[in-house]
Order: C-alpha cells, then structure tokens, then sequence
C-alpha cells in the first residue's frame, strides 16, 4: 500500500501540471487564431499561394556559452578560488573573467542558474 503522503504529493504535482497543461492549450488556441486572422489578410491582399505552406521560422535562443566553456571555467575558479561556494558568487566571477557586465541583474542570474547545473553535474 503506497503512503498518503506520496499519493497527495502526486495528486498536488498531477493537478499543477494539468494547469500548465490548459495554459498551453489556452496559448495555443490564441496563436492559432491570430494566424487564422494573418492568413485571411494575406487572402486579402491578393496571395494565391496555400498560407499552410509557408515555412515556419523559429526563434533561436542564443546560447552565453561555448559547447563547455562554463564547465572549463568553473573548474578553473575552483583551483584557483576555492573560497567561492555560492552560485552568485561564481556567476559574479564568470562574468568577469568574460569582460561581460556585472552589473546586469538579469545576465547575473542567468549566468548563476547555469552554474548550478553545471555544478550539479560535476560535483560541488
């Protein structure tokens, strides 16, 4: 017999993702309307081609780091600094080491969010 803590905690986690879950498709039903709206205009304006067959264009996310130059970095810090334990911190230093602004709030906590990764990979 399973515990009543395990199935409650499944049922909280279960219902929280059928939240996200009716988000998304709320979302969804939005941008599916608004290219309904675009694709009647092109119509509109004359456009004989079928509008389900243009291509779509994805965002690219640009990545801060080189494929493992956070990594490189991290275990150069913990030679060389092992005082530094907290991920600000280290952010903090990356950044530095990088010429990139410190000051930047935004970047900083970005930068401390990869760090913990990474740091959850290698070990502290």
């Amino acid at each position: 017999m399973a515990e009543p803590h395990v199935i409650s905690a499944l049922v909280k986690k279960r219902g929280e993702l059928a939240g996200e879950l009716a988000e998304i498709d709320k979302r969804r039903r939005e941008i599916t309307g608004r290219i309904a709206h675009v694709d009647s205009v092109l119509t509109m304006f004359g456009y004989d081609g079928d509008p389900k067959a243009i291509p779509t264009i994805r965002k690219q996310t640009g990545r801060l780091f080189k494929r493992g130059q956070l990594r490189r970095i991290i275990y150069d810090l913990r030679r060389e600094r092992p005082e530094l334990t907290v991920n600000k911190e280290i952010a903090a230093e990356v950044l530095k080491r990088l010429g990139w602004d410190t000051d930047n709030g935004t970047l900083l906590s970005s930068v401390a969010e990869k760090v913990k990764d990474v740091r959850k990979v290698i070990g502290r």
